[in-house]
Parts: C-alpha cells; sequence; structure tokens
C-alpha cells in the first residue's frame, strides 16, 4: 500500500515537471531557426500613444498619456533560458510604467528581476505603478514594494473616466512549483481607453471569446507544436487568426514567438501559417519588428 502511494505520488510530480517544463525542455530537440529578424534599436520614444514589440509577450504601450508593459521580461535570460534575439533598448532608456499587465504566473510571463527594475524606475520618476495579476496571483509578488490589483475573470478597473482595464477569461494554467498547480488563474486583458480598444490575450489555448471589437489584438503564435499536447495551452497560428475573427479585431499582431526556443515549430513556420489562414479569414495582420515603434493613430488609419 505504501509503495503504491510513493510510486503514484513520485508519477505525479514527474508528470507536474514535464507539463512545466516541456516548452523549454522542447528546445533541446528544435532544429535552429532560419529566422532572423531586423531588430529596431531604439533611441527614443515618441511623445504620442505608440506600441513596440520587445519580444516573446512583451509589449510597450502609451495609451493616452498612460506608459503600461504587458509580460515584461528585459532581461537576456528567464531562470536558464537565453533569448534567441537582442532586446532592442537599453534598460535604461526604458520609459517608467503606470501600470504592468500580467498574464499568468509562468517564469516567462511573471519575471520578478523585470517587474522590480521597471516598478523602482517608476519610482524614481515618482510614479506608484500597479501590477494587475489574476485571481490569487498575488501571493507570488507579496515580498514586494508595489501595488498589486487581482482580477478575476469579468471584473474591470477603472483608472479613470473613460479608461478601464477588463479581465477576460483565456484557456491556460499556472504553476512556478511541485505545489503550485493551477492555484492561481490565467487572464487576457482588454484595455479601453477613449473609444481605443487593445486585447492583449496572454497565453492561451483555442476558445471562442465574446465580440468586443478590439481595434488591436495581440495574440500568441508560438509554441504551438508538437500539437498533441501544445493544443492543450497554445493556440495554432491559425487559431489565433480564428480568435481575432471570433472577437472582430481590426488588426491582429503576433507575439509569443521567435524570442525563447520553446516548441518545436520555428518563427518562419508561425508566420507562414499566420498569414495563410489571415487571408482565409479576411483578418488583417501586422508583423513589426523587435523594437519597431507603431504609432496608434497609424494602425487606426489602417483599420479605415
Amino acid at each position: 500500500m505504501l509503495n503504491n502511494f510513493w510510486f503514484l505520488h513520485i508519477c505525479t510530480i514527474l508528470l507536474f515537471l514535464f507539463s512545466v517544463n516541456s516548452c523549454f525542455a522542447m528546445r533541446l530537440f528544435q532544429k535552429d531557426w532560419e529566422w532572423r529578424p531586423d531588430v529596431k534599436k531604439i533611441e527614443s520614444f515618441p511623445e504620442g500613444d505608440f506600441l513596440v514589440w520587445l519580444g516573446h509577450s512583451t509589449f510597450l504601450i502609451k495609451l493616452s498619456g498612460y506608459v503600461f508593459y504587458t509580460d515584461p521580461v528585459i532581461f537576456d535570460k528567464v531562470v536558464i533560458i537565453k533569448r534567441q534575439i537582442k532586446f532592442p533598448v537599453e534598460l535604461e532608456k526604458l520609459p517608467p510604467p503606470h501600470f504592468i499587465l500580467i498574464s499568468h504566473n509562468h517564469y516567462d510571463h511573471m519575471d520578478i528581476p523585470s517587474l522590480n527594475f521597471l516598478s523602482e524606475k517608476s519610482k524614481k520618476n515618482g510614479i506608484n505603478p500597479y501590477i494587475f495579476v489574476p485571481q490569487n496571483a498575488s501571493i507570488y509578488l507579496k515580498n514586494e514594494s508595489y501595488k498589486v490589483v487581482e482580477l478575476k475573470w469579468g471584473e474591470k478597473y477603472k483608472v479613470r473616466d473613460g479608461f478601464e482595464i477588463w479581465s477576460i477569461r483565456v484557456k491556460h494554467f499556472s504553476g512556478r512549483n511541485l505545489f503550485d498547480w493551477n492555484f492561481s488563474k490565467w487572464n487576457g486583458y482588454l484595455v479601453v481607453s477613449d473609444g481605443v480598444k487593445i486585447f492583449f490575450g496572454g497565453d492561451t489555448a483555442y476558445l471562442k471569446l465574446p465580440r468586443f471589437e478590439p481595434d488591436i489584438a495581440l495574440l500568441p503564435i508560438g509554441a504551438y507544436l508538437p500539437r498533441r499536447f501544445m493544443k492543450r495551452y497554445h493556440v495554432s497560428p491559425c487559431e489565433a487568426v480564428k480568435m481575432a475573427y471570433d472577437i472582430g479585431a481590426k488588426i491582429m499582431i503576433p507575439m509569443h514567438y521567435g524570442t525563447f526556443k520553446q516548441g518545436l515549430d520555428t518563427p518562419e513556420q508561425a508566420i507562414y501559417e499566420m498569414k495563410e489562414c489571415a487571408k482565409k479569414f479576411g483578418v488583417k495582420t501586422l508583423i513589426p519588428s523587435p523594437g519597431e515603434i507603431i504609432l496608434i493613430e497609424d494602425v487606426i488609419m489602417m483599420e479605415k
């Protein structure tokens, strides 16, 4: 009886370790990428509203004067996993955030060294930043000095009149150690400001979301192979396009590819499949280079 108990216990732990770390472990079997992006080195940022992809799921966005980041990972490593492309801006040149959106607690999305760096930068500039996290995820930041706001699925946070952050239920999982499997949740976010809507999908498998018609949908397209395993947690590029179509996105911008070796897919493969599927569904896509600054007003003009 005791032997059976420990056998099942060990099997459970091994299954957990495989599930959590499989994306990173698969890089050992991944072929080299042919993809070599033209990383744009950022020297300065514009005064107006903009967004810029910094790699993986990290965007720097300025909207209605508020600066915010999505799942910031700004250093060369996540634990022991190295970036495959250079970070496009010197850290000291990054603007201080008013708030940060965290989709879930995985190390490549909730990177505490990055949060600490950005939070300190904000405080030095007289800003007390807010970190928005899913339900129960604040426990991982309880020893840090910034303000943490938990948003349950479907909740909204009013920044000011005309500026809100909505928590959107997506389909993923969570875990940072052996004992917290799915203890915290996982969010997408809809940022609504003065008539402009930006949807950040975080990490997600496919599910049909409400049609909230964002101007810009930031959706993941990488780490989707092998499909038999990944489909439970990560959309394929075509499923990402389908989600953009479902929600009525006017422009889709891809993310979560080309920065860390995770699944068995390659960036060029993901981009090709996304483009082909976008033709099928009639979804407009914009594929910025890392560090390429996109003015929000230019994106709005593209929609017309």
